[in-house]
């Protein structure tokens, strides 16, 4: 039936937006404007790569949002990204999604691209966002953001292949 979402997209989402949540809860607090430095991002590579860009978008950015909104070890101290990260993350797991088979003989090395370029955009955008709000001082920003990213794509590749050794297929959606 076109246009109806099967509850197997249904349940993948609701459940990578979760995962997406607790490990960007996992968290060190950061002085402003620098957030917090968080490993949600691994899930949301996961959830992009391996489901597609449906469940790549909702759960990225969802998920992400439901922290800046509202979470147990801060409170709601991020609300004010809460509109920017639903929009910068949403778009980072279409991304993720959508360009995940650029190179259709070697997986890691498109693995590797996409998150690159996903990673590329969300920072651009973030510092934006911060320079808006905080001036100058978001060039703070490009200091941990790249550090931060090479952390995310390091956990990330081997993890993949770990799953997708498990699952026996490259692709869950």
């Amino acid at each position: 039936m076109a246009g109806k979402t099967s509850s197997r997209v249904i349940a993948s989402a609701a459940l990578m937006t979760a995962l997406v949540y607790v490990m960007t809860s996992i968290s060190i607090r950061m002085p402003p404007p620098l957030g917090v430095w968080h490993i949600g991002d691994v899930a949301s590579f996961v959830a992009g790569i391996l489901f597609g860009p449906v469940v790549g978008a909702f759960a990225c950015g969802v998920g992400a949002t439901l922290f800046d909104v509202w979470n147990p070890l801060w409170g709601s101290s991020f609300i004010t990204w809460a509109p920017a990260t639903l929009v910068i993350r949403s778009v980072m797991g279409l991304l993720l999604g959508r360009y995940r088979r650029l190179i259709k003989r070697n997986t890691v090395l498109s693995d590797l691209g996409v998150m690159i370029a996903a990673h590329l955009w969300k920072n651009l955008v973030y510092f934006l966002y911060d320079y808006y709000l905080f001036g100058a001082v978001a060039y703070l920003d490009l200091a941990t953001f790249f550090l931060l990213t090479a952390v995310d794509i390091a956990v990330t590749i081997p993890l993949l292949g770990a799953i997708r050794k498990a699952l026996g297929r490259e692709y869950i959606m």
